[in-house]
């Protein structure tokens, strides 16, 4: 299967998320809990993206497999635990992390990561 995705547009939807979780959350006034989980996750997605080897990293160290392995890693984590904190139950914030949910796993499912790094 063909994936549309290339890593540099992946890098701008992660940035684009990442600016949202950090964002979102003090904008719509969500709970002190809602606001530091998206702020942790936007914070962690910055700092990875930013390490990649994209022309849109600023520090490129990762590979863009240790990026899609942070990806994998993370994304799991970001669905469960607005679920065991209760965060899901804030309409708010429920609805800012299904959202977010569908754009993380569209873009890591259809990026292709076996397109060649940048330098």
């Amino acid at each position: 299967m063909m994936k549309p995705i290339s890593p540099t547009v992946h890098a701008a939807l992660d940035y684009g998320v990442a600016g949202a979780l950090l964002t979102v959350p003090h904008v719509l006034r969500m709970s002190t809990r809602a606001t530091v989980f998206f702020g942790a996750f936007g914070t962690v997605a910055t700092v990875v993206n930013a390490l990649t080897r994209t022309p849109l990293g600023i520090k490129p160290v990762l590979s863009l497999r240790a990026h899609r392995t942070a990806d994998l890693v993370s994304d799991p984590l970001y669905v469960l635990l607005p679920v065991l904190t209760g965060i899901s139950k804030e309409p708010k914030a429920r609805a800012l992390w299904l959202t977010s949910t569908a754009l993380l796993a569209g873009s890591v499912a259809l990026t292709d990561w076996d397109a060649p790094e940048s330098a």
